[in-house]
């Protein structure tokens, strides 16, 4: 999924088709300079809803091996930008106690294996790849998201709501357990 794919669903959704004719989106006309900003405005609510989503609903998780330099970590040595540190377990698996600090993580000398949810990168075009979310969010979902920030932001507050609404409802689905519940057996007295 790309952000084009999201933005010619917004367009859907917010009654824009004249959007989808251009070459940008994959039709063959010119956009013109409003049209442009438009979809540079589009771009920046995708990128508030990616984030919204992997910060508050489905946090994207990354695990990566590393050997701290005294006991320390930096957060910016890290290969993407952490959110909430997981885990951290050494060489064989076995967890170890971890402090954290404004700009680094405190932990044993020796090889460490951090798990760790991350934010997500910015999207800068729209031909670019979203991230998937463990498949759980389709671009149905977060173009509810985009069209609610658009809204918002453009001062649409009945339809920002409607938008709203739907976008949440989406995400606690997406977000629930799906696995097979287990009741405890009956017991007979």
């Amino acid at each position: 999924m790309t952000a084009k794919d999201v933005i010619k669903v917004v367009c859907v959704f917010l009654q824009k088709e004249e959007f989808l004719e251009l070459e940008e989106l994959g039709g063959t006309g010119e956009a013109t300079e409003a049209q442009t900003k438009e979809l540079e405005h589009m771009l920046r609510c995708l990128n508030l809803v990616i984030n919204e989503i992997a910060t508050d609903y489905i946090p994207l998780l990354f695990e990566e091996t590393l050997i701290p330099t005294g006991g320390h970590v930096l957060f910016n040595s890290l290969t993407k930008n952490p959110i909430d540190i997981i885990r951290v377990e050494d060489r064989f698996g076995i967890r170890v106690n971890h402090k954290l600090f404004p700009d680094y993580l405190e932990t044993i000398d020796g090889e460490v294996k951090i798990l760790y949810s991350y934010e997500p990168e910015q999207i800068t075009a729209l031909s670019q790849a979203l991230e998937n979310f463990s498949q759980k969010v389709g671009e149905r979902v977060i173009a509810y998201g985009v069209a609610m920030e658009y809204c918002f932001i453009c001062g649409l507050h009945d339809d920002a709501s409607i938008w709203e609404k739907r976008f949440k409802d989406a995400l606690l689905i997406a977000a629930r357990k799906k696995s097979e519940i287990k009741l405890p057996k009956r017991r007979w007295k």
